[in-house]
């Protein structure tokens, strides 16, 4: 059961931003029009969605929360459309004005064959009036919440004066705030304890060229340290989400997720706001908040069009993750929190300890005669290995081809290895000088003192040795010969 729902209170969210109504014009395309060089499109099919902070409200909702929308519409039938499809849901929209003097946003997408053809928007992108955000506020304060979504797609519901009086009502009440943002200002959502914007939304902020882009947890740091804001989680798209504490002594995390068919991203962000907001007003730990997050966006991306996550597929989803990862366990797998006790065991037994590192992508005979030789220096063999994103950064975006969890289990698989721990940085540095090994070791293709902790290691008397590799065999070599260049 999912820890929102575990009791028979449901937790009470406030979702606040730019309401939007998605339609889709579904159909064929058979002939050119005579009457101009384009083509025409024959209707099947037309259906909405709710669209924006209203699909976020939607997630909440359907997710197991209480959502109380706060937004603004028009005085049309869009805004009609809209509001009964919410109200469908039982989502309270009494915080929802309506202002004549602007239409109710929509977007209307004519598809093909599930891809879009065009895209028609209608909307009145201006910061709404002084008098309507104080009946926002107003609303908003008269009610208890547990914790506030800011929904913001740069459409005018949320001025800047609004939201610093929302993230002032939140901390003075200790209600969680999370923010899904969008522009280059970030400076609005000042105040706030989380925010997450995606890769794009990050770069556009920053005003940095995508294609010269940091990894995701630079692109957090900058945005802290530009804004001034708390906690940050970027989502990276197929290669998962990195989580920036504010405080900067504190490790960030990458969370890679299983890979699936993606078959639109189109409000994947609003799913994962809105499930960080249910974990985080249940106070879960934010490794598991990022990890139920990144379960739940993997299954919306399968979806076609908006659409938002419910209960049971969300808690399918993580019974079918748990399960894979139960599967892939073993003894000498060891988390981070697991190797300094480990490591202090060993010491105290006297052992000997040999520490490896790679990719061990497509584990092959070279890397068993390899890791057979190491072990032979010592009595215990702790074996470092790149994490996904890690040997992204190291050997392009067509790799890794086996995904970490079952590169550990086929190297904690073998009898020459004793112990198997991931590490997401560029280099395990970090792993080195946690435990002090009394022997490092790499293949002969390295010069001693230009492998990575040989000054640590030799700091405190410890060996560091090279093993010639077999000849000819290596992951690089094999794909170039097999031609595979699709991860599993």
């Amino acid at each position: 059961m999912l820890p929102w729902v575990k009791n028979k209170s449901r937790k009470r969210i406030a979702v606040i931003g730019d309401i939007i109504l998605d339609e889709y014009l579904e159909g064929e395309v058979e002939r050119i029009s005579p009457e101009a060089p384009v083509p025409v499109h024959l209707i099947k099919k037309q259906y909405y969605r709710a669209g924006g902070a209203a699909n976020a409200a939607k997630n909440v909702q359907l997710l197991g929360g209480q959502t109380y929308l706060f937004s603004v519409c028009g005085n049309d039938e869009a805004g009609k459309i809209l509001s009964q499809m919410l109200a469908s849901d039982e989502i309270n929209l009494s915080g929802v004005s309506q202002d004549s003097s602007r239409p109710t946003i929509k977007k209307t997408r004519i598809t093909s064959g599930h891809q879009q053809m065009l895209r028609v928007d209608w909307e009145k992108a201006q910061p709404i009036d002084e008098d309507l955000q104080k009946t926002i506020i107003s609303k908003l304060i008269s009610k208890p919440f547990d914790g506030i979504l800011v929904s913001d797609y740069g459409k005018g519901a949320l001025p800047e004066q609004l939201l610093a009086n929302v993230f002032k009502f939140a901390k003075e009440n200790k209600i969680k705030s999370i923010v899904d943002p969008k522009g280059k200002d970030f400076n609005r959502y000042l105040g706030c304890d989380l925010i997450t914007p995606n890769r794009k939304e990050a770069c556009h902020a920053l005003g940095i060229d995508m294609d010269e882009a940091p990894d995701g947890e630079s692109l957090g740091r900058m945005i802290q340290r530009k804004f001034g804001l708390n906690d940050v989680l970027v989502t990276l798209g197929a290669q998962g989400m990195v989580f920036v504490p504010k405080n900067e002594s504190q490790k960030s995390f990458y969370f890679t997720p299983q890979n699936r068919e993606v078959y639109d991203v189109s409000g994947a962000g609003d799913t994962v706001a809105a499930l960080m907001t249910l974990c985080l007003t249940c106070d879960l730990k934010m490794e598991q908040a990022v990890e139920i997050s990144t379960v739940g966006a993997g299954v919306v991306v399968e979806k076609w069009g908006t659409r938002p996550l419910y209960c049971h597929e969300l808690e399918d989803a993580l019974a079918n993750h748990y399960l894979r990862n139960q599967s892939l366990k073993s003894p000498k797998i060891l988390m981070s929190d697991e190797l300094n006790d480990e490591v202090f065991f060993l010491r105290q037994k006297g052992k000997k300890i040999v520490f490896t590192n790679g990719c061990f992508d497509l584990l092959h005979a070279g890397h068993l005669s390899y890791l057979e030789k190491a072990k032979t220096l010592g009595d215990v063999l702790i074996v470092g290995i790149n994490s996904d994103h890690s040997v992204k950064n190291l050997k392009g975006d067509k790799r890794p081809i086996v995904p970490l969890d079952y590169r550990m289990k086929l190297l904690s698989g073998l009898q020459c290895v004793d112990y198997v721990i991931s590490f997401d940085e560029h280099n395990p540095l970090n792993l080195i000088e946690k435990i002090k090994p009394d022997f490092l070791v790499k293949g002969a293709d390295y010069k001693k003192e230009d492998i990575v902790g040989f000054a640590c290691v030799k700091s405190y008397g410890g060996e560091v040795h090279t093993i010639d590799l077999v000849e000819g065999l290596s992951t690089s070599i094999l794909l170039d010969k097999i031609h595979l260049d699709k991860p599993l």
